[in-house]
């Protein structure tokens, strides 16, 4: 069955409801006949024109009848169509630059690239962790006594500084102004050095990667268009004469598939919108050579910070990434 949150889905649903209807029409039928002829049932044939030598037999027939084979079998097929058709334009109709959240995505050998064309800021939900983190003016993490918060590591264009968290206290400030044009994370952890809770900043313009065990982080409930691409390791202006293998970047969970194609100086395009938060599985679909095995990755789906009001926004259900033990970097 295809992934819940996908146009498939709802089309497979459709689809199998009007199957059910037709097999329970067809199969009723079948079987009502089978009941009304089977053999050793003595037939009326009150109303029979017996044949006569020499004469032509009255020709008889339901107008009634005829007409809704013909047109209930012609509506369904196509309202069928109708639904698939419908199904197709969701899947190639990119939505508008202007609502959607945009990232291009690099297909190298053997590892994915992810850049931000728009800065993204998250955190875990507050509602589950007990922990919430506030960066303007000052830098504020608030902590509940029973989250287990112990110690905050805050790392800051690639300068990580750890800090112990008072329990009494309930709270930690740091002087420090938010700056959205560097990279930043804080994780605040327990007394087992296990992830509580993670804040994170990624700037416009910024690349995480697959070969340094990053994550892609998209937010829930936006448009993601992903623009696709495939380049070697060593690509530039004055090295273009081989760009790369054929890749195809699969994200199974959400049923979308796209090809990244040599050569093709204006990319591919695929979009997807995730409901639910939590980690989930990149594929490459497509044999792309001696270590195709290694085109993996997760795509985290987040609960994001809005940029202009500073307020989150939380996702359909149980917002944020799922721990269960060390954080994804």
């Amino acid at each position: 069955m295809p992934a819940d949150d996908t146009v498939f889905s709802v089309l497979y649903d459709k689809f199998l409801f009007w199957s059910i209807i037709v097999g329970v029409l067809t199969f009723g039928w079948l079987f009502y006949a089978m009941a009304r002829y089977r053999q050793n049932i003595v037939p009326d044939t009150t109303d029979i024109d017996h044949i006569v030598v020499g004469s032509f037999p009255v020709d008889r027939h339901n107008t009634k009848i005829e007409v809704l084979f013909y047109v209930l079998p012609t509506l369904i097929v196509v309202w069928l169509v109708v639904l698939a058709l419908s199904s197709n334009t969701a899947v190639w109709v990119i939505p508008d630059e202007d609502e959607s959240f945009n990232m291009e995505v690099v297909g190298k050998q053997w590892f994915w690239e992810f850049h931000y064309n728009e800065e993204l800021t998250w955190q875990d939900d507050p509602r589950e962790t007990d922990i919430d983190v506030n960066w303007g003016q000052d830098l504020v993490i608030q902590f509940g006594n029973e989250s287990g918060a112990t110690n905050a590591t805050i790392t800051i264009g690639g300068v990580s500084i750890d800090y112990g968290l008072d329990s009494d206290l309930g709270s930690l400030r740091i002087l420090s102004s938010f700056d959205r044009t560097i990279f930043s994370t804080i994780e605040v952890i327990d007394s087992s050095g296990d992830v509580l809770h993670t804040w994170q900043h990624i700037p416009f313009d910024h690349e995480l990667s697959t070969a340094l065990g990053e994550h892609l982080v998209v937010p829930c409930d936006e448009e993601v268009v992903l623009s696709l691409f495939s380049l070697t390791n060593d690509y530039s202006e004055l090295n273009s004469t081989y760009w790369g293998v054929q890749h195809s970047f699969w994200l199974p969970e959400w049923g979308v598939k796209e090809d990244l194609v040599p050569g093709l100086e204006g990319g591919t395009v695929m979009w997807f919108m995730a409901d639910d938060p939590g980690t989930f599985d990149i594929r490459c679909a497509e044999y792309c050579g001696l270590d195709h095995s290694k085109m993996v990755g997760k795509v985290d789906v987040v609960s994001y910070i809005d940029e202009f009001t500073r307020q989150q926004v939380f996702c359909d259900e149980d917002t944020g990434v799922k721990k269960t033990g060390g954080g994804n970097n």
